[in-house]
């Protein structure tokens, strides 16, 4: 075969798989036919075959659909930025999905809110608000807090980065419009519950006896705040 072809003669690994067809019984010289692919994989049906898909999942990848469907991921980039006009986007986080209930719920508290504070001259001043948060024995500033002026000759100030220590504690705070009017640090080996709430608004009333404003609201308020709570 070298000495008929010279340096276009078939590789050796060719010549025995030849060799084997024909010990096989199959001597045909020509290749079978084979189906012929198709000019462009961007057709109607492979594009609602997307489609339906992408629409089923919004969170399938383009190796998935690769898989699925047998068309280059560059086809299938195409069909769905250009032809479907769709992108990949980040999901929005919320805190809470409310239900509908809920929603009517929030409504009305809403509208019977601004009702009170249109009725009653000291409406604000009777909101306290709560809530828990940690603090860290060592928290670095944000980037807000770290600017500083410069000169348009001077280099941009460096600063090392700092993590949050470790060691934390968490605190209870209530405040009013004005001020924070109560704190309690969580001590430790302790979980926040019912009895937790209830000697802490006890606390609060006392911790501002001189207050006939917030201690008028809880004689009125003090037994149905309570039996909520527990």
């Amino acid at each position: 075969m070298q000495n008929s072809f010279g340096d276009e003669y078939p590789l050796k690994a060719t010549i025995y798989r030849w060799i084997e067809h024909f010990d096989n019984g199959d001597e045909e010289l020509h290749d079978d036919p084979r189906l012929a692919r198709p000019t462009s994989s961007k057709t109607s049906s492979n594009i609602e075959r997307v489609q339906t898909i992408v629409g089923e999942d919004r969170r399938i990848t383009l190796r998935e659909l690769e898989e699925r469907i047998g068309i280059s991921k560059a086809k299938l980039h195409s069909i769905i930025i250009e032809d479907l006009e769709m992108s990949k986007v980040t999901v929005s986080w919320v805190s809470k999905h409310l239900s509908k209930e809920r929603k009517r719920e929030r409504v009305k508290v809403g509208k019977e809110l601004v009702s009170r504070y249109k009725a009653e001259e000291d409406f604000l001043d009777r909101i306290v608000t709560e809530d828990e948060t940690w603090f860290h024995y060592y928290e670095p500033e944000s980037k807000t807090q770290s600017k500083q002026w410069k000169r348009r000759d001077e280099a941009l100030p460096i600063e090392l980065e700092a993590a949050k220590s470790a060691g934390k504690r968490m605190a209870t705070v209530f405040w009013d419009r004005e001020e924070i009017i109560h704190l309690d640090w969580l001590p430790k080996k302790t979980t926040i519950n019912s009895d937790y709430y209830v000697d802490e608004l006890k606390e609060l009333r006392q911790s501002r006896p001189g207050s006939q404003r917030l201690l008028a609201v809880w004689r009125d308020e003090e037994k149905e705040i309570l039996q909520n709570i527990t």
